[in-house]
């Protein structure tokens, strides 16, 4: 019947990584469309320390399950991507969705391989027309959005960070552990000798109330050091357009767009960006949009709440100057 439609949880350590309650957004949508039982599930080795995960009491889903077994402690592709396989079958889903994070991108290809089914990546929006559920992704160099279909079951997706609010439960999910009716022989090929945290602090872009984001209208790494300064200043973080990126003078993990990060901040402020497709679709929603730009017709021109018609380096300039006279 594929009554149910399953979200991976990605959990590790206690913790519950925030892009597995994103991804209950949409799903929660198509479930009670298609009227399917949406379910949450997880791989972990102390149910004990699950029951204390506070963000599971108001996740979006019908029920949480979770299997539990001490060798699922670290993260092995192998072994965890055996066991969801196991699930799969046994449980014969409608569909089966990941977070586009690392582990999801390691577990969504393995299983759907195992499984000989297709698999849809980077979804960053879903539609129905009648009893078939497209998938939208950026496709052709991001230069156009993909709607695409699946013609296997299980439908399978990994679906991009930060593309979707996390929404809360009225009533808490039922928790259930479950057991797989073939037992399996847990054994990894893979051993974690150790586990070292990332020295370089992550920003803080897809959860930032006020980015400053830069294109190449900035003309030259110099103005966009100028546009870090005002960033600083104003306790903004910093946003850039891929070509910035390839032209390094920022991280990747600073990119906006299909290919980067998703961003809902109170006040976003474009610099010399003509807001083609790529970048738009990743902060659209956006609550107040500034648009600094030379070409009126700029599309980010277009669709801002406020536009300034003015080459971006001559204003941050002036603003640079006006802040620094105002704490003199």
């Amino acid at each position: 019947m594929r009554d149910y439609i399953f979200a991976y949880g990605e959990y590790h350590t206690g913790k519950l990584h925030p892009a597995s309650l994103e991804i209950l957004t949409p799903l929660r949508e198509i479930a009670d469309k298609l009227q399917k039982r949406l379910i949450l599930f997880m791989l972990v080795d102390d149910s004990e320390r699950l029951k204390e995960v506070r963000e599971l009491e108001k996740a979006l889903c019908d029920e949480i399950w979770y299997l539990e077994n001490r060798e699922l402690k670290d993260f092995k592709d192998d072994l965890f991507g055996k066991v969801i396989v196991n699930l799969i079958k046994e449980t014969n889903p409608y569909g089966v969705f990941f977070p586009a994070t690392l582990q999801g991108m390691a577990l969504a290809p393995r299983v759907a391989g195992e499984l000989e089914v297709g698999l849809c990546a980077h979804v960053n929006s879903f539609e129905i027309e009648g009893e078939t559920l497209y998938m939208l992704r950026p496709s052709y160099g991001d230069n156009i959005i993909a709607k695409l279909y699946s013609t296997t079951f299980p439908i399978m997706a990994t679906l991009s960070l930060n593309a979707f609010p996390i929404r809360e439960n009225t009533k808490k999910p039922e928790l259930k552990k479950i057991k797989l009716k073939e037992p399996l022989n847990l054994v990894s090929k893979l051993r974690v000798r150790s586990i070292k945290p990332v020295k370089r602090e992550p920003n803080k872009l897809a959860v930032a109330k006020v980015i400053l984001a830069g294109g190449l209208g900035l003309k030259t790494k110099e103005n966009f050091e100028k546009l870090k300064i005002l960033a600083e200043i104003l306790e903004a973080e910093i946003g850039v357009t891929r070509p910035l990126c390839y032209a390094g003078w920022a991280e990747e993990d600073h990119m906006i767009g299909v290919s980067g990060v998703t961003v809902r901040p109170k006040l976003y402020i474009g610099f010399g960006i003509s807001g083609a497709i790529q970048h738009t679709i990743g902060m659209e929603n956006s609550e107040f949009i500034i648009a600094v730009n030379i070409d009126k017709e700029a599309p980010l021109v277009k669709m801002s709440h406020v536009a300034l018609i003015v080459d971006a380096e001559k204003l941050l300039d002036a603003l640079l100057r006006q802040l620094k006279e105002g704490t003199n």
